[in-house]
């Protein structure tokens, strides 16, 4: 399926349900790219995945679906201007309709493998007439019926009432037959001025078959035992040989898609009139179907020679006479075929056809090839977009925490990031005797010493539901409880400061000058407010009282102990007794002889807690490998991980929502087969 399609569904959807439906759309569909280029081929049950997908994500029924985008599908064609086409298919809605076959013919030299449906018309009157549609795609008979509805509106002003009449499969093609019920205004103004022509030029004009056969070079009479009487000059001179044969067993009919036999030529009534017909003639030994060449390449197609036209029964020859042309592509297939230009009747615009059409082609050829490199710089530039935007967000997290840098990033001001936390724990610590220690060390020795230390601390806060507030020299400041909650702050940080002491002392002989590393560290708990402050490198701060005693309380430590204040102390007792051991201390003064009782963690009863996922304010969290981040956009498919589609399957079905399963190509269309009610018939060759 052409692109042309998937874009128009792409389109609606997005028109009617807005981008972010469509995105959902897309996940669950397990589609990625986000534009479709019209020329290009496509997987025949995408257009099924990204409607059943719109279907669970909006739970709007598909058949509701299929018509609305059907109805919109005129609307849309303005976007690559084929609705001008549309404008002059026909003068009447009955004759647009007879024209679909031949646009959809014309249309193969932009989209050569294409497999369009056919339509006829029937038992026309002056309310409605009978629609024969055939195609070799299910599932789309509501997508049509949109479209006739739509462009009977936009084009002839007429209200159209669709009955179904039957659904068969034969040839395995979808037959659907229709009955359209709508004021046909000129049916029989038509019918009279025919007749009143057609009787005059009788009178006054004989054609004998001489002329008969020089005006129409490509033409074709046939009997009712559908042997070839005659033929025309310009065939005459590729195939003399056809004269006398069975016309069914030469050609192939292509359109319309009806059995080759004379019943059901002269049953098709617009036949006589202006429907057109596909003639192909088969050069070599090979019997094969027509839905086996439409699976041809280009090369073996070659080896036929198509005619278009027109069949009209000749009641003074008791047969049926084809008139048509010589369909090419371009000129090397003319010379294969042995026809040239002067074989072409000279009113016959189809000489000058064959002759620009290789020019139109070639520029046709261009225009597409640079849309698609167009489109290709586009997925590129699009992936370079984002693996930059992913080292601005890895650099942004690692400045602010993830929630408060996205709530900036949506338009909110610094102000409204400003929040107050009842209760959160803060640690500091810092390093003894630090300054002695960089009077012995130089300034690029004491930034590695540093370098070290920090690093191996910022891996330690990954795995305990903490946040670095950030560093002063040697003074290391991490909070609990904010800016994400949590009932566990004081447990959090107290198993983070733990792990900082036997961190520290492993760091033995890092440095001649340094032989060991000895660390304090201070906890409290209480109230803060929390927010960013400044415009140039901004960062995420901490206010209150709080701040301060902890880091009283570090100042008031031992090396490598953790004193923390009676307020942590009470917590942890309160809210879990005795899972940690604690050494009562001297009370230390605040400030203004106001006094505190202090305690020194001794040890911890049982192993750390491990903290949610969505407690952790990591800036590790978004740090993907970047090189898998880009094989998820360039290969979606790779090995090892869940397609978009299983991922989108899995997380619906924990919420709740999912109404059905993704499926294959191949499901979509038992799916299709299924909604009919009729088995799948096979593909026979004709013997």
């Amino acid at each position: 399926m052409y692109g042309l399609i998937i874009d128009h569904i792409a389109t609606y959807i997005k028109e009617k349900y807005g981008e972010s439906t469509w995105q959902e759309v897309k996940f669950v569909s397990g589609v990625t790219d986000d534009a479709f280029q019209m020329d290009k081929k496509y997987s025949e049950g995408l257009s099924h995945k990204l409607i059943w997908a719109c279907h669970d994500v909006t739970g709007d029924q598909v058949d509701e679906l299929m018509t609305n985008i059907g109805t919109s599908f005129y609307k849309f064609l303005t976007k690559y201007e084929f609705n001008k086409v549309l404008r002059v298919l026909g003068r009447t809605f009955p004759q647009f309709l007879n024209g679909l076959d031949n646009l959809h013919e014309y249309l193969r030299f932009t989209f050569p493998k294409l497999k369009p449906p056919s339509f006829y018309c029937e038992h026309e009157s002056r309310t409605g007439l009978t629609l024969h549609y055939r195609s070799k795609r299910r599932g789309f008979l509501h997508y049509v019926q949109g479209q006739i509805r739509n462009i009977a509106q936009e084009l002839f002003q007429t209200e159209v009432v669709i009955e179904l009449l039957d659904i068969e499969h034969d040839m395995n093609l979808e037959h659907v037959i229709m009955r359209l019920h709508f004021n046909n205004l000129d049916f029989n103004r038509q019918n009279t001025a025919y007749r009143n022509l057609n009787d005059s030029i009788l009178e006054k004009v004989k054609i004998t078959s001489d002329i008969f056969f020089d005006i129409f070079p490509f033409i074709i009479v046939f009997n009712r035992g559908m042997r070839i009487r005659n033929i025309g000059i310009g065939l005459l001179r590729v195939m003399a040989g056809v004269v006398g044969k069975k016309i069914n067993q030469t050609f192939l009919l292509m359109r319309p898609f009806i059995r080759f036999r004379w019943e059901e030529l002269i049953s098709c009534e617009p036949i006589q009139e202006d429907e057109d017909g596909i003639l192909v003639y088969k050069t070599t030994d090979t019997d094969q179907m027509t839905e086996e060449r439409h699976r041809m390449g280009d090369q073996e197609r070659e080896k036929f020679l198509s005619l278009k036209g027109q069949m009209f029964y000749m009641e003074e020859w008791e047969s049926i006479c084809y008139v048509g042309i010589p369909v090419m592509s371009h000129l090397p297939q003319m010379y294969k075929s042995g026809l040239f230009i002067n074989d072409f009747a000279l009113h016959d615009s189809s000489r000058d056809l064959v002759l620009a059409s290789t020019q139109q082609a070639a520029e046709l050829k261009l225009l597409l090839h640079q849309e698609a490199q167009k489109s290709r710089n586009m997925r590129e530039n699009m992936n370079r977009l984002k693996k930059e935007r992913r080292r601005t967000d890895k650099l942004l997290y690692q400045m602010l925490p993830k929630s408060v840098a996205n709530q900036l990033r949506n338009g909110e001001s610094a102000v409204a990031c400003c929040e107050r936390f009842d209760s959160v724990t803060i640690l500091f610590t810092d390093i003894v005797e630090f300054t002695k220690m960089c009077s012995s060390l130089t300034p690029l020795e004491v930034i590695e010493f540093l370098k070290v230390i920090y690093t191996n601390f910022d891996k330690i806060i990954d795995d305990h539901g903490v946040y670095k507030v950030e560093t002063i020299g040697d003074a290391y400041m991490v909070v609990s409880g904010a800016p994400t909650k949590t009932e566990h702050d004081a447990e959090f940080i107290l198993d983070c400061a733990s792990q900082f002491l036997i961190e520290a002392a492993k760091m033995v002989n890092m440095n001649a000058k340094v032989p060991r590393i000895d660390i304090r560290a201070g906890v409290h708990s209480g109230a803060v407010v929390a927010g960013v402050v400044g415009l140039s490198m901004p960062r995420y701060c901490l206010f209150g009282e709080t701040v301060y005693v902890a880091n009283k309380m570090e100042q008031s430590s031992s090396p490598m102990k953790i004193l923390v204040s009676e307020t942590t102390h009470n917590k942890i007792e309160e809210s879990d007794p005795g899972l940690y051991q604690f050494e009562m201390r001297d009370e230390i003064e605040i400030k203004d002889d106001q006094t505190i009782q202090t305690f020194f963690v001794v040890s911890r009863h049982g192993p750390p807690r491990i903290p949610s996922p969505r407690n952790c304010e990591s800036r590790q969290d978004d740090s993907v490998n970047e090189d898998d981040e880009d094989d998820d956009l360039i290969f979606p498919g790779k090995s090892g991980r869940k397609s978009p589609t299983s991922e989108a399957e899995d997380e619906l079905k924990k919420k709740g929502q999912l109404s059905y399963t993704p499926v294959s190509d191949a499901g979509i269309e038992n799916h299709s087969i299924g909604s009919n009610r009729t088995p799948r018939q096979s593909i026979t060759s004709k013997t």
